[in-house]
């Protein structure tokens, strides 16, 4: 099972900025992901030893008086789909942006250093390939390189002083150029703060909260001429004429637009945190922007362009309760999604 990361320990030396994983301090999965967008507001920072009015001021900092010193560590606060599938981003200059979103960091009083690390594909136009959004704040370059032609790179940002408290907006778009073209994974936010923990684990889920799967041939579809709906491994959206003879019940009309939805129904989910995690076919004519998956009304998209078939990719994590509803949406573009099923894993610290 694919987690979120979340890593701390006393500060001892920067070392090398390629991404890590964890470190000696152990790890600690990321909280609740069900969220909305982040305030785009910026907060700089101020001064290490002192928090905003109104704020809780967590632990004390060192004093003049020789009071107690609460030494700096190290925390790396990862987007919850750090670990799953790179995103891809393939737009003109009015494109949508890639958004992840990092949860939990502290009061930016308290934070001395703070770096965005995150991995590269194919960003090899510098200065005009991508921009990137913290909070709102920018455009900042995306880091590119000409070497990094259909190679993978880590890179890295100094956003110390456009942090906030809690939940930030990563944003990734496009360039000026006609068409960018990149991916993006491996978001994470590492930060050297005063703090005692980087962020305790969060509670285990209620025993009743079980691993529930719906799979493409119980899902409920709109537009059902344009749906592929084979009979022992997947559905997809089609126009050719070629699939006539594979969709399982006929309901297939060849020479349509390809727009649908698919709708997987969960009810009565126990409250919870829950990886969502989609399977699908990867092949490499799927929708170039990616397949739009809706979680209980948060939006966020899986490249599904790849060589590597039937595929498990991690939507993300989120906080479900009740009737819950995943949706496929393929209505926005006129390309392929495909979906085998939908799972929903509770998440265990």
């Amino acid at each position: 099972m694919m987690r979120s990361l979340l890593f701390c320990a006393l500060l001892v030396a920067c070392g090398d900025p390629v991404l890590r994983p964890g470190n000696d301090a152990g790890t600690a999965p990321l909280g609740d992901a069900g969220v909305t967008e982040a305030d785009s507001g910026v907060e700089p920072m101020n001064d290490a030893g002192t928090s905003p009015p109104g704020t809780d001021a967590g632990p004390t900092p060192p004093t003049d008086a020789g009071g107690p010193v609460v030494p700096v560590m190290a925390c790396g606060y990862a987007a919850d789909d750090f670990g799953g599938s790179m995103r891809q981003l393939d737009s003109g200059p009015d494109g949508e942006r890639l958004r992840f979103v990092v949860q939990g960091l502290p009061a930016v009083a308290l934070v001395t250093r703070a770096t965005l690390r995150f991995r590269t594909f194919d960003a090899d136009h510098p200065g005009e390939e991508g921009t990137i959004y913290v909070n709102g704040a920018g455009p900042f370059d995306l880091p590119a390189d000409l070497a990094a032609d259909n190679a993978e790179r880590a890179a890295e940002l100094d956003v110390l002083s456009y942090l906030v408290e809690g939940d930030n907006l990563i944003e990734f778009g496009p360039g000026p150029l006609t068409r960018s073209y990149f991916r993006i994974g491996d978001v994470i936010i590492d930060i050297e703060a005063r703090v005692s923990e980087c962020m305790p684990p969060p509670p285990p889920p209620d025993p009743s909260a079980v691993e529930r799967s719906v799979y493409y041939r119980d899902a409920v579809y709109t537009n059902r001429a344009t749906w592929v709906i084979r009979c022992a491994d997947y559905a997809f959206t089609g126009a050719g004429d070629e699939h006539t003879a594979t969709d399982c019940d006929g309901g297939y009309v060849p020479g349509g637009n390809r727009r649908g939805t698919a709708t997987f129904h969960f009810p009565a989910v126990v409250r919870a945190d829950y990886e969502v995690i989609i399977r699908s076919r990867h092949t490499e004519n799927r929708n170039p922007s990616g397949a739009l998956f809706i979680v209980d009304g948060v939006e966020r998209r899986i490249s599904q362009r790849s060589d590597r078939n039937h595929t498990d990719d991690l939507w993300g994590t989120a906080r479900l309760e009740g009737d819950i509803e995943v949706v496929l949406d393929s209505s926005r573009e006129s390309q392929s999604d495909s979906v085998i099923s939908v799972r929903l894993v509770p998440v265990t610290p």
